[in-house]
């Protein structure tokens, strides 16, 4: 069966950058992108992730829960920083908000300059 999206993952100097990409997002592709990107995690032992999400359809506040409740469990005490191609500005603050909740160092960002700067700070 084929993957409701693609995903791209680069290891950089300092930290991993995850590419995240399809038509729709929903709880269920979240979570099997953020556990790819969890499995890399582990693997070279990151602290530090830059995710861009690049889906034109966003989701609910329901399944933003559910993402920060799955993110918060694999990824609890990392910093992630946090780019949306389409700026889901709403429903990515509420996401923020969550996930820091659950132990999860999380700042969005406009573009891929700032947030590696801040994702590289201390």
């Amino acid at each position: 069966m084929e993957k409701e999206y693609k995903l791209q993952l680069e290891e950089r100097d300092g930290y991993l950058y995850a590419l995240a990409s399809g038509s729709q997002l929903t709880a269920t592709i979240a979570s099997a992108y953020w556990n790819e990107i969890a499995g890399k995690c582990f693997d070279i032992e990151c602290r530090r992730i830059l995710i861009e999400k690049d889906f034109p359809e966003s989701v609910g506040p329901t399944d933003m829960l559910h993402m920060a409740d799955h993110v918060g469990a694999l990824l609890p005490g990392r910093k992630i920083a946090f780019i949306d191609r389409h700026n889901h500005e709403e429903i990515n603050e509420l996401g923020k908000k969550l996930a820091r909740n659950r132990d999860v160092v999380m700042q969005i960002f406009s573009n891929a300059a700032d947030a590696e700067k801040w994702l590289l700070a201390n």
